[in-house]
């Protein structure tokens, strides 16, 4: 098999990854740099394009941030015959259809087809239960046809919405469009909290991922409609590059958690301040407060992310994986809020003071925060009536969350 692989983004080969004695670099290509000028965060924050070669280090992190994580990753490799820890392998095995925009494929093939919908493999009921049944066996639908790859922790199947609403499988490259998240048996009403978390955020006028849900062969999934990809009518699909803030700052997913070395609240708002707007930080502020009052301690670098433009200008990307993990008695942070680390025990002030650390002025991040509160209640009874059998619990929570936040005020 080749020993190089090729990175391709809107159908051009912008860089080409070479593995040597065991060790992988990046390098742009001449076609890259002709087409987009130097500095432009092509790949990632932390690839600027350059003439220069890119070592193993800050490639393997940026890669990595592409790959499954814990039992998903080690069941991949197993599956395809590769060591766990072989980044450059699991890449080549599973890259035609990733996060954002880029499809990594070995060198020697040839350019990727035009993504389009109508090449996925249409999947009846009784085939979709198959395929999240054997779900820890093989994880996200992988198999010898279908070379995908998406971050994370949780089991999840990526299938593509056909244009005649048929779900396919995205088998030779076709793009996913769906991912589809079965409960987690150690922590039930899953499906139903993220589904509520993340509607409460769309009534509140925070941008985030479409979601619905559905109930296969007895049980229950989340279905979330991904933001990195446009459907067109005829089925033609436009993927949308995007990065996590992980692979924005080099730091490898396993420390991902602030306490683990991973990015800070005020690293992110800084990036933003650096390469977006004010009012992508004023979100991030909104996003961060609904956190506390939902009870959502994982909200670590890996779930928030940048949208890329071809231009090289970047966006906040909406939200996504939304849940109150302190329904399940989880109030940890992993990511602090004015030094704070338990979710129940930030204060107004706190969210203050961490927002006015990122740059904001006291008094707007106040307006911010209290805005927020204000509305979140008629945001709560509407993602109440859109999502049935929501633990009560969750409502009583974010109930107390607001009224303590409110007493804890300047």
């Amino acid at each position: 098999m080749a020993d190089d692989l090729a990175v391709w983004l809107d159908g051009v080969r912008v860089a080409v990854i070479v593995r040597e004695r065991g060790r992988f670099s990046l390098t742009y290509t001449t076609q890259a740099l002709d087409r987009y000028e130097l500095g432009v965060p092509l790949l990632s924050l932390s690839l600027p394009l350059t003439d220069e070669r890119y070592p193993q280090g800050v490639v393997r992190a940026f890669l990595d941030g592409l790959l499954p994580e814990g039992e998903s990753r080690k069941a991949l490799a197993r599956d395809f015959g590769i060591r766990v820890d072989h980044t450059f392998d699991l890449v080549r095995a599973l890259g035609r259809d990733c996060a954002g925009a880029l499809v990594i494929q070995p060198g020697d093939e040839p350019a990727p087809p035009q993504p389009t919908t109508l090449t996925a493999e249409p999947l009846a009921e009784e085939d979709i239960a198959e395929l999240v049944a054997n779900l820890r066996s093989a994880p996200l639908g992988a198999s010898g046809r279908v070379r995908i790859s998406l971050a994370g922790v949780q089991e999840k199947l990526l299938l593509t919405r056909m244009p005649d609403g048929r779900w396919g499988r995205p088998v030779d490259g076709t793009p996913s469009t769906h991912i589809l998240k079965p409960e987690i048996a150690a922590f039930p009403r899953t499906v139903e909290n993220e589904a509520f978390c993340m509607r409460v955020a769309k009534h509140l006028g925070i941008p985030v991922a479409p979601v619905a849900t559905a109930d296969v062969a007895g049980r229950k999934l989340i279905v979330v409609e991904r933001y990195d990809r446009i459907i067109h009518l005829d089925g033609t699909v436009t993927r949308l590059h995007q990065e996590d803030f992980c692979q924005a700052t080099g730091v490898q997913p396993d420390r991902k958690y602030e306490e683990d070395g991973g990015p800070s609240l005020r690293r992110i708002a800084g990036t933003l301040q650096a390469t977006t707007s004010s009012e992508a930080v004023q979100t991030l502020l909104r996003l961060v407060t609904l956190n506390v009052v939902i009870g959502n301690g994982d909200a670590h670098g890996k779930n928030f992310s940048l949208l890329h433009e071809p231009s090289g200008a970047l966006h906040l990307a909406p939200a996504y994986d939304l849940m109150s993990t302190l329904f399940y008695g989880d109030d940890r942070l992993a990511m602090y809020i004015d030094d704070g680390r338990r979710t129940d025990r930030v204060s107004t002030d706190r969210l203050i003071k961490e927002a006015t650390a990122w740059g904001l002025s006291r008094s707007q991040a106040s307006d911010i925060v209290g805005q927020l509160l204000d509305a979140i209640p008629a945001a709560v009874q509407r993602a109440d009536e859109e999502t049935p059998g929501v633990p009560p619990k969750i409502r009583q929570i974010i109930a107390s969350q607001i009224d303590r936040l409110r007493q804890t005020g300047p």
